[in-house]
């Protein structure tokens, strides 16, 4: 798909890239050779080809960071598929919402093939090293949650690192809600009372860990890494539906399936904390 995409470039928009497309203009190459003089836009054919070029030698580099720059935030699924074989899908959970004040926790990773998790106290810091083996990062509401934590621990990102944060892309395609309501409406579910768990969950998980529960930590990490392995799932999806809406015909991605987390959880601590959480915000209502 990134090779049909002409919307990074500069004063082309949705209605210029489809004229382009209809006129035969499907791809970069496309472009360069047969556009001697293109009757689809008024920019010089020397700005298009030159941007043209500099697209190919930014994928040729795995330099996920131009597209990310130059696209918007709805638009980044385009480039998914050219760097798939180097992503990583990221998820943190926090002691609380603001990345100056509160910690990171857990870190949970998913490369496509394993899942890796990072505790504070253990191996937290093996994040910062790990995270710079990947082309590119996945998250769900990572622009303004996990990459400030991220950045407040580890430092800046490498530079030619991209992201997408798949809130902005299901936001385009009408979808509305956190991850765990997207992934129910798009028919997604998890196991168990896992269903019913939020971030909020995870803060009181860690507390309980911390207070010494024994079983409280593994579920604080199934919770954590059935949010990153279905950060794929999701991902897949969304760039199919992406280029089902577009009026050229990319090759799909194969139907994603959900990876199997074999991590035990306490279900029943899960059920007591889901419980105490519904009763505060009853509580706080009246």
């Amino acid at each position: 798909m990134l090779k049909n995409t002409f919307l990074h470039i500069p004063r082309i928009g949705y209605k210029t890239e489809k004229k382009l497309w209809k006129h035969g203009f499907i791809s970069w190459q496309d472009y360069l050779e047969k556009c001697d003089s293109c009757p689809v836009h008024s920019l010089p054919k020397e700005i298009v080809v030159n941007h043209i070029e500099t697209s190919a030698k930014a994928l040729a580099h795995n330099n996920a960071r131009y597209f990310e720059e130059r696209l918007n935030a709805g638009d980044a699924w385009r480039f998914y598929a050219d760097f798939r074989n180097s992503v990583a899908f990221v998820d943190i959970e926090t002691t609380g919402l603001y990345s100056r004040s509160d910690a990171i926790t857990v870190v949970g990773l998913f490369d496509g093939r394993s899942t890796k998790v990072f505790i504070q106290g253990r191996n937290l810091q093996d994040f910062g090293e790990e995270v710079k083996k990947y082309s590119l990062l996945v998250t769900f509401n990572g622009k303004r949650f996990d990459l400030p934590f991220i950045r407040s621990v580890f430092g800046e990102l490498p530079p030619l690192q991209g992201h997408i944060d798949l809130l902005y892309p299901l936001r385009q395609f009408g979808y509305r809600g956190g991850l765990k309501s997207i992934e129910r409406q798009i028919g997604l579910e998890r196991e168990g009372s896992l269903k019913k768990a939020d971030g909020y969950l995870a803060v009181l998980l860690w507390r309980e860990h911390v207070r010494g529960n024994k079983t409280a930590l593994n579920t604080l990490i199934r919770y954590n890494l059935e949010d990153v392995v279905n950060l794929q799932y999701l991902a897949d999806w969304v760039y199919n539906e992406g280029t089902s809406r577009l009026p050229i015909h990319p090759d799909r991605l194969p139907t994603p399936s959900k990876y199997d987390v074999d991590a035990p959880f306490d279900e029943e601590l899960v059920e007591y904390l889901s419980r105490a959480i519904e009763e505060q915000r009853f509580n706080r209502s009246y």
